[in-house]
């Protein structure tokens, strides 16, 4: 009785092993973010969720996926940089494969249709230094599907340009939402989708590490950023 008791218990905590890897290869991936460059929707501390089945199913071996879609412009998504495979990033969908994007005045135009930019209230949480940087949101033309969301850019800084480009087959254009403090598209050029992992979708878990207590040796726990949906 004592044998086959055990066996019942390896058998348990073998088959709930195999489910939490299985989970974590095909469903959900955590990954932590390190630094700004996704202010104000990701923190450097932030630790999140990513669903790996939302742009379709991985098949093992294989780049191509089973039930296939697109990203959706807004989506912020998981992905390797084709020449750097071990390391992950997390970037917003801009452009899709065939829109002509560009950058006027740091002001965002897809397809000959220009975004608008709206002020944020001050007092909304987000903006690292409001002495230096404004915190708007960047909203797409009527003409555009997608979400609006909020992004950091510099004061003083509409003498930036970028493109046009036009995105090519089976490739998207991503950029930070800390606008001018964001390596991405407009220096590396787009990302094959084959490359995107997942979707961020939620934060669990959010660190802040420049507030410290404990003889200045633990981070703080941003409480509000908890289970936090991302989008």
């Amino acid at each position: 009785m004592r044998s086959m008791a055990w066996r019942q218990y390896l058998l348990t905590v073998g088959l709930a092993v195999l489910a939490a890897l299985l989970v974590r290869h095909f469903v959900l991936t955590a990954y932590k973010v390190p630094t700004g460059s996704m202010q104000p929707a990701l923190k450097p501390g932030d630790f999140i969720f990513s669903l790996r089945t939302a742009y379709g199913v991985g098949i093992p071996g294989r780049s191509q996926r089973l039930l296939e879609k697109l990203p959706l412009r807004g989506d912020l998504v998981i992905f390797t940089y084709p020449h750097q495979p071990s390391v992950n990033y997390v970037k917003r969908v801009i452009a899709l494969p065939g829109d002509t994007v560009e950058m006027r005045r740091n002001h965002l135009t897809i397809n000959g249709e220009s975004f608008e930019y709206l002020p944020v209230e001050p007092e909304q949480a987000g903006n690292p230094n409001p002495a230096l940087f404004d915190l708007v949101r960047e909203v797409p033309p009527a003409g555009l599907t997608g979400a609006q969301w909020t992004v950091i850019l510099e004061k003083g800084s509409l003498d930036k340009n970028f493109g046009p480009l036009v995105v090519p087959p089976g490739e998207v254009f991503l950029l930070g939402d800390n606008r001018d403090t964001s390596d991405d598209s407009r220096y590396w050029g787009t990302v094959p989708v084959s490359q995107i992992s997942g979707k961020a979708v939620l934060i669990w878990l959010s660190l802040d590490w420049q507030n410290k207590w404990g003889e200045n040796r633990f981070p703080s726990m941003r409480w509000e950023r908890l289970f936090m949906p991302l989008h």
